[in-house]
């Protein structure tokens, strides 16, 4: 079984059951020497996502609402789960709500797994409509965020 972790791994310290890969912005994200360490006392492989696969990691999360609040890191570590429909170690909820969305499993490092996959969508204030962006293109009013549970 393929685990693909998130820093969140090399910071807890916490190894997963299965055969351990990251990607390289992991890897830089890692400042800490235990973490650092950690990388490679868990034999964890280090590989690139390919750009078909993070393109449609991109592509989930913005359809989830939730590519504005994931790195670059976590496109990536979403898009290699994906690469080898691994397991996905990481206590990001953003990262698990996107991760649940394409039907991959979770593992939780150090915080509770989320309860219900999400979808965030964006209504307008003034006449209620949902759009994309910053603004309502009908009246220009600013977006809200609301988020919308789906079974």
């Amino acid at each position: 079984m393929y685990v693909v972790a998130d820093a969140s791994v090399f910071i807890w310290g916490k190894r997963p059951e299965g055969e351990l890969i990251t990607v390289p912005a992991v890897e830089a994200e890692l400042k800490d020497i235990q973490a650092k360490s950690r990388l490679f006392i868990f034999e964890a492989r280090v590989e690139s996502p390919t750009s078909q696969a993070l393109k449609a990691a991109r592509s989930a999360a913005a359809e989830t609402g939730d590519l504005k609040v994931l790195s670059h890191a976590d496109l990536e570590v979403l898009a290699k789960a994906l690469e080898y429909r691994a397991v996905l170690a990481t206590d990001d909820y953003a990262l698990q709500n996107v991760a649940l969305h394409l039907g991959l499993k979770i593992e939780p490092i150090g915080q509770p797994r989320i309860k219900r996959k999400l979808k965030h969508v964006q209504r307008c204030q003034g006449c209620g409509h949902s759009f994309e962006g910053e603004a309502c293109p009908d009246c220009g009013t600013p977006a809200r965020k609301k988020k919308r549970c789906i079974r």
